[in-house]
């Protein structure tokens, strides 16, 4: 199994209908290629963990450097792992706006996570610690809902 995590800053006309219609396009395309995987909104930046064969994941992530939606695409982890994180998301999908204590405690994860990225790094606790808690929130999130 391969995960590749990157980061981009949103194109400015970029708008929550246009999210939407990407991750309806993605899960049915991730769906086909066998890749699972979180998309993260925080601030005008998109944080991507994809994870899948590694030459499905690479080709995703070509196609992902040239989409016009965003911009400034920085690799900030890959590496082969265990097991898949995301394995009942063909793209799981957060966006942080609002105010309660479940959002303020994931962008208070988000930006500690992003201040320790200065270059690609590897695999390590702390970056697989904060993608389980991720995973974790949107598992709760959806059972909570009616």
């Amino acid at each position: 199994m391969f995960s590749l995590v990157y980061r981009s800053t949103a194109s400015p006309i970029f708008n929550k209908v246009d999210v939407k219609e990407m991750l309806e396009k993605a899960r049915v395309n991730n769906l086909r290629d066998r890749i699972t995987g979180c998309l993260l909104y925080y601030e005008g930046e998109f944080i991507q963990y994809l994870e899948g064969n590694q030459v499905m994941v690479l080709t995703l992530f070509d196609k992902i450097k040239v989409d016009k939606r965003h911009k400034d695409v920085t690799i900030l982890a890959y590496g082969v792992t265990d097991s898949r994180e995301f394995k009942d998301w063909e793209m799981a999908y957060a966006d942080f706006f609002g105010d309660n204590d479940k959002m303020n405690y994931f962008k208070l994860l988000i930006s500690s996570y992003n201040e320790n990225l200065d270059s690609i790094t590897s695999q390590n606790p702390s970056f697989n610690t904060f993608w389980i808690a991720v995973r974790e929130n949107l598992d709760q999130t959806l059972e909570s809902q009616p």
